[in-house]
């Protein structure tokens, strides 16, 4: 099983602070963590709003090296469309970088890892676990 990790989850090994997300982490090295560019770019921005910037950005490089990155293709941009309007249709509607990080997961056949589970809930065909 690989994993697609969620901002909050890249906060939490940022922080150290949430031993069953380190614990899980580590035990998944051989089955794959990948990285969105969405979160990335969510990643990028609190860096550059951090009071403590360069410890942040020596902690994200440390995160990032030798992970593969998912960016987004025409076969994400055509299940985001898909889920967009479904959600749309229903009126449970989620955040826009939220809904590309899950198309990102179902595209390439990842499990989301996320605390934010109430949201991606919502969203059909996206398996979801939470670490914390």
């Amino acid at each position: 099983m690989a994993f697609l990790l969620d901002t909050n989850v890249w906060i939490d090994l940022e922080r150290g602070d949430e031993p069953n997300v380190i614990e899980r982490a580590q035990q998944c090295q051989s089955s794959g963590l990948y990285l969105s560019t969405i979160v990335l770019g969510e990643i990028e921005a609190g860096i550059q709003r951090s009071s403590r910037a360069q410890y942040a950005r020596e902690t994200y490089n440390i995160l990032l090296r030798s992970r593969p990155v998912v960016g987004v293709d025409s076969g994400c941009a055509t299940i985001y469309g898909r889920l967009r309007a479904h959600l749309l249709d229903r009126g449970q509607i989620i955040g826009a970088n939220d809904l590309w990080i899950a198309a990102q997961s179902i595209c390439h056949d990842l499990t989301l890892v996320t605390a934010n589970v109430k949201e991606f809930s919502r969203v059909p065909d996206l398996e979801i676990e939470d670490w914390r």
